[in-house]
């Protein structure tokens, strides 16, 4: 049956109906709207409304274009099932009012769905892209965002989030250790760090999550209002400061500058090295690049061989948080 250019095949029975997509081209034929036993409904702008229990997905991916952005509606307790790389939705899916749903969502051929639970009466969109999101610019929290996916959202829901990954989201390229794995939400301006973890399985319950496919929880409800867009990204397990005890300024090319792990993770950290009488002797304020020769005061004239203490503020908070020792030996 093709209604509006849409080949879809509607079976019911006594206790449940659903539907079979088999492609969708959103080509219209007519300005009204027409319902298919009263559980698909098709607008005129290409936007389909779904309220039987049941809607299957067999064959053919739903598709949209430019000029004719239709999307998919779940209303009420309508849900799609069966969703596949083969047969899923490429179109934006809208959840209505659902405390619970899963969006069957993919792009270019892969389906890779998201999944709300616990959520309040709201709606909300989204659309999944297999490409890096326009801003992937890392924060100070966050080291790195996937570079090869996204989920576009938008609206006035509250619920727990869950994020799938499979072999196409190259989740190894983005870390090997599944512990710095982080959700993220995109503000407008910068990525936020979504509080989760790691399922202990993926979407089908039986495989478990690894580099290869799995699927991260919100630990708390997350405000889709916040936020245009979701994805995962890695943070550093170990951001706190590791300072090198020792400088060998003899230009070598080994130990010629003083190297601090991690530093740049602290953008505003006030640095002050004495020598052993107590007189100041570097000081760094803010942004330190590991790039102390041990010249005094940062002139030309080289420090003598000796132990030196430092400090370090990585806040500037007015708090020594690392203090110790250096040796510049030549």
């Amino acid at each position: 049956m093709y209604i509006f250019g849409v080949k879809i095949k509607v079976i019911r029975s006594i206790n449940m109906g659903f539907l079979l997509i088999i492609m969708f081209g959103f080509t219209c034929f007519s300005w009204g709207q027409i319902g298919v036993h009263g559980d698909v409904f098709i607008a005129s702008n290409g936007a389909l409304a779904v309220r039987t229990p049941e809607m299957r997905y067999y064959d053919g991916i739903v598709q949209t274009t430019e000029t004719n952005p239709g999307k998919i509606s779940y209303l009420e307790d309508a849900h799609g099932f069966g969703a596949h790389n083969g047969s899923h939705s490429e179109a934006p899916v809208l959840s209505n009012a659902h405390r619970s749903f899963v969006f069957p969502v993919g792009d270019q051929g892969v389906y890779q769905p998201m999944m709300i639970s616990q959520g309040d009466a709201g709606d909300l969109n989204a659309t999944f892209h297999l490409r890096a999101f326009p801003n992937t610019q890392p924060s100070l929290e966050v080291e790195q965002i996937s570079n090869r996916f996204y989920w576009e959202v938008s609206g006035n829901k509250e619920a727990k989030l869950s994020l799938s990954w499979n072999n196409f989201s190259e989740i190894a390229f983005l870390t090997d250790d599944l512990a710095a794995l982080v959700m993220l939400g995109f503000n407008g301006s910068n990525w936020e760090i979504i509080p989760a973890t790691v399922a202990p399985f993926a979407f089908d319950g039986i495989s478990p999550s690894n580099l290869s496919e799995g699927v991260m929880r919100s630990t708390e409800v997350v405000d889709f209002n916040r936020f245009e867009a979701v994805t995962l990204g890695r943070i550093l397990l170990d951001t706190s400061l590791k300072v090198s005890e020792g400088v060998t300024p003899n230009g070598d090319g080994i130990n010629d500058r003083w190297y601090i792990e991690n530093i740049e993770r602290y953008p505003d950290a006030q640095i002050r090295v004495y020598n052993r009488w107590g007189v100041e002797v570097f000081h760094q304020a803010g942004n330190y690049r590991n790039n102390w020769d041990a010249t005094y005061k940062n002139n030309t004239k080289k420090l003598p061989s000796a132990p030196y203490y430092y400090q370090i503020d990585q806040d500037n908070n007015g708090s020594i948080d690392v203090k110790g020792w250096i040796y510049i030996t030549y």
